[in-house]
């Protein structure tokens, strides 16, 4: 029993830790363009669509790719990321920093949209500069990234990881 309860952790251990995006694929999102094996692919974002009840009554900001809906939904301090018609709350986020940074709102009209692939492992990135403030005044290249793990179908839910970096 010990035996299948130690095998059980530790599948589920690298399972999620496989999930987590590599530095290749946090610097493709940071960088807004490949790195290394990581394939980075902008989502086009001049067709916006919205939706005021989106799953639950969530205001959600809408961009297609890959075929299905991808964007920001809000409601009562509940925002999250949408791919397809899943949403996954931001204040799930898991960090990328050490130590962790909290996850924070942004526009999403004025955010980065993207898909990263990395072998098998598939990511949507939303890189966002606090609504052109940065940080503050000072800190203009200063970014929050989202980067949500897209599980393949009928696999594991998506996992959302969160940082904040400086761009160069």
């Amino acid at each position: 029993m010990r035996v299948i309860a130690t095998l059980l952790v530790t599948v589920m251990t690298a399972s999620a830790h496989a999930a987590k995006p590599s530095a290749e694929v946090v610097d493709a999102c940071l960088q807004g363009e490949s790195r290394g094996h990581a394939i980075w692919t902008a989502i086009a974002t001049d067709e916006v669509g919205s939706d005021d009840d989106f799953r639950g009554g969530h205001k959600a900001t809408l961009f297609r790719a890959h075929g299905r809906d991808v964007g920001y939904a809000e409601k009562d301090g509940r925002d999250g990321l949408i791919w397809g018609r899943t949403i996954v709350p931001i204040k799930r986020a898991g960090p990328l920093n050490q130590p962790p940074e909290t996850p924070s709102t942004f526009t999403p009209l004025l955010a980065d949209w993207s898909t990263i692939q990395q072998g098998p492992q598939r990511f949507l990135c939303v890189n966002f500069n606090f609504d052109g403030l940065g940080r503050s005044g000072s800190f203009q290249k200063v970014h929050g990234l989202y980067l949500m793990s897209l599980p393949q179908r009928g696999k594991s839910k998506p996992a959302l990881f969160y940082g904040v970096r400086r761009t160069e």
